[in-house]
């Protein structure tokens, strides 16, 4: 056959051009769903270079999934993938697409086309951090099915349409960071009679950052399933709706930086008195104009359960809690700039979770350490009247230092994992591209995530068993995850790193994850890869305390920069561009290669009946109505290398044995001939080529062969049924 790859792929390219037709009535793919696909492939940059081969769902095109019976597209992984342009209308047409997922290709602009509305099989939506513009579609409405909706970070404009209101499997609802303005739509103000009330299973509105203006409808309390309310970083004005003492399941309540009047409702007591976990464990009311008022008594019966109480610049008066300190669950206290005054107890018990309490400029007067000798977070009181004068004596330079505030509008604070330099391993990459795994000494390309943690679990990051923890959060979730797929994925808690955590702006913290390939691999396997990511992006990894609300902000693939890209890279453009004569010099060393190769090939077709199918060392026999050639390795690998365990029969032609695909998971059966049992060359091609033909219900199909190292292997559809010996007695 044709030897280097870079042949194949160049042949390869020719063979889709010049037979467009063929491709897409030969394809096992559905022909409609190919023809939508090459569209997207043109309009994406026409590049794809992954994108190769006559069958989307046999030949594993990157990012496509397809259901069982490989005929047609059931979703699209194309995160983080360089995609450039916008998307056609015709994506519409691929009506089994139950997951659609485009997040993090920030070269992806326009507006969204109103067609979506015509993918109503859809659960999952997923365009996060891309350069869309303009109104939502109220077409998606249409999307009966769906139960996850991501648009955040991108440039959307206009006010929501109240239209989503029908989508009444929706669990989350995320339009963060876009343009987005107006009032929130509801069902009693809406002409339709819809609106984000009109969600009876919603788990997490998050509409922050946004220009979203008046009142926050008080319609949102009727959502009992709520979990997380995020509202901060807008315009709303009016009271906290009183309402909100009905999400009876709310456990995170962001509503800083609005202008928020009046009091805090003494209604939200009832989630601490009735609610389904015993009160909220976050809430962040800082920044708003409200009226003067005193530790609200609610906060302090649900002492149990909060973890972070932020309210800076809430016009809180009076003294605080005494027994403030002493909440069991609590890790932040951020009340600065109030009015706060009296004394700080500093109890015997001191909570086993707090790391910090921020009360600068406010009133504290007197600090009251009921165990002189106890470990204390950190606590910061500068511009309070117990760090002036003969109190500053009392208090000590500890508690008044402004050396550790964290809290300044410009202060950034970095950790960087100590293995970086503090490994055992021997040497460095050689390879300036690669990145060292400290556990394993192995160099690669790891899949790369960046999450953004918005509770403000500490002021310093640099805490190196607070990541520790993460890891193996994500560890556990990674691998139950995996432990669903067929086949599972192979994942070792020494794949994941977290490199880097940065304290950004408003509490939030950016870390940095790495997942490497297994060792011996420098990069993912695309599955993998595909997998993970989408799982990340569609919120599957989950979390919890002290990491929660958690979301992915960045993700890079596994893979080198440049080698494996959707359209031209920017790497291969300075190539080009620098490179031109070594180019041409090179053409024409492939074009004298090819001479050779074509002529050995010609004489490997006289005595090889084989080698009049076109293109068959690639998977594709056009002759053959669909069959696919397989190679021994990847025999090996569908069917664990020939494991006892995955054998289903033996006969007098050979033995059965299940195999998996490993980049669609598809199950089939692998019929391998024993020695006595193997026919002449020109024999099994015939028998192939007429397996190939003969369909019937009640026949299995044929999906493939082997014709490498001496062997002979049919792989036929997987049914579960038994075989007829077992019908015939009644098993």
């Amino acid at each position: 056959m044709y030897g280097g790859g870079s042949m194949r792929a160049w042949l390869s390219v020719a063979l889709v051009v010049a037979c467009l037709g063929w491709t897409l009535s030969a394809a096992v793919t559905d022909p409609g769903d190919v023809k939508v696909l090459l569209k997207l492939k043109k309009a994406w940059g026409g590049g794809l270079s992954l994108w190769s081969g006559l069958d989307p769902c046999y030949d594993g095109w990157l990012g496509v999934f397809c259901d069982d019976k490989n005929t047609r597209v059931t979703s699209l992984y194309l995160i983080s993938a360089d995609l450039a342009g916008t998307i056609p209308p015709e994506i519409g047409s691929l009506s089994a697409l139950v997951n659609l997922d485009l997040s993090f290709n920030t070269n992806l602009k326009g507006q969204l086309p109103s067609e979506l509305g015509s993918l109503t099989n859809l659960l999952y939506l997923s365009l996060q951090k891309c350069s869309f513009s303009g109104r939502i579609p109220e077409s998606l409405g249409k999307l009966e099915k769906l139960t996850f909706l991501a648009l955040n970070n991108n440039g959307f404009s206009g006010e929501l349409p109240s239209a989503l209101g029908a989508l009444s499997k929706l669990k989350w609802f995320d339009v963060a960071y876009n343009k987005l303005e107006g009032s929130l739509p509801v069902s009693t103000s809406s002409k339709d009679s819809l609106g984000l009330d009109t969600w009876p299973d919603i788990e997490h509105y998050h509409l922050n950052d946004n220009q979203f203006s008046g009142i926050i409808p008080p319609e949102l309390g009727n959502a009992a399933k709520c979990l997380h309310m995020l509202l901060e970083a807008n315009s709303f004005t009016g009271p906290i709706p009183e309402s909100f003492g009905n999400l009876s399941s709310l456990q995170i309540l962001s509503l800083h930086y609005n202008q928020l009047a009046g009091p805090i409702p003494s209604t939200l007591s009832k989630i601490i008195k009735f609610g389904k976990y015993a009160g909220l464990h976050q809430i962040d009311f800082s920044n708003n104009l409200f009226d003067p008022q005193p530790f609200p008594k609610w906060l302090n019966e649900s002492s149990e359960e909060l973890q972070t109480i932020k309210c800076e610049n809430c016009s809180w008066v009076g003294p605080l809690p005494a027994d403030i300190l002493a909440y069991p669950s609590l890790q932040g206290l951020y009340l600065q700039h109030n009015r706060l005054n009296g004394s700080l107890t500093i109890p015997v018990n001191l909570g086993k979770k707090l790391q910090y309490v921020s009360l600068q400029n406010n009133g504290i007067s007197v600090v009251n350490p009921q165990n002189p000798n106890a470990e204390l977070p950190q606590i910061q009181l500068e511009d309070n009247p117990i760090c002036s004068g003969e109190g500053l004596l009392r208090a000590g330079p500890t508690l008044c230092s402004t050396e550790a505030n964290s809290n300044g509008a410009n202060e950034i604070l970095t950790w960087i994992s100590s293995l970086t330099t503090n490994n055992s391993c021997p040497s460095l990459c050689r390879n300036a591209n690669h990145v060292l795994n400290p556990y394993t000494c192995h160099c690669g390309y790891p899949l790369v995530v960046t999450l953004e943690i918005r509770a403000p679990i500490s002021s310093i990051v640099n805490d190196t068993s607070l990541w520790d923890l993460l890891k193996a959060q994500t560890y556990d979730s990674l691998r139950n995850l995996t432990s669903q797929i067929k086949p599972p994925l192979e994942l070792d808690s020494e794949q994941l790193w977290v490199y880097q955590a940065q304290h950004a702006n408003h509490s939030k913290v950016h870390v940095r994850l790495y997942i490497f390939a297994p060792v011996g691999a420098e990069v993912m396997d695309r599955r993998t890869d595909n997998l993970i990511k989408g799982w990340f992006t569609t919120q599957k990894v989950e979390y919890t305390s002290p990491f929660k609300p958690e979301f992915v902000i960045d993700i890079e693939p596994s893979q080198e920069a440049g080698s494996v890209t959707f359209g031209v890279s920017k790497l291969a453009i300075i190539g080009i561009a620098t490179g031109a004569g070594a180019l041409l010099a090179l053409l024409g060393f492939l074009v004298s290669v090819a001479l050779r190769q074509k002529r050995r090939f010609e004489e490997e077709r006289k005595n090889n009946p084989f080698g009049a199918w076109a293109k068959a060392e690639d998977g594709n026999a056009p002759q053959l109505k669909g069959a696919r050639w397989f190679t021994f390795n990847d025999m090996r690998r569908m069917t664990n290398d020939f494991d006892d365990d995955n054998m289903l029969g033996a006969g007098g032609y050979g033995k059965v044995y299940k195999g998996v695909m490993a980049e669609t998971g598809v199950i089939l059966a692998v019929k391998r001939a024993q020695e006595g049992s193997k026919q002449g060359a020109d024999e099994f091609k015939n028998e192939i080529e007429l397996l190939s033909r003969v369909h019937h219900n009640n026949l299995v199909g044929l999906v493939g062969f082997c014709y490498d190292k001496a062997e002979q292997m049919l792989v036929y559809e997987f049914v579960p049924n038994g075989s007829l010996t077992d019908w015939l007695r009644g098993e």
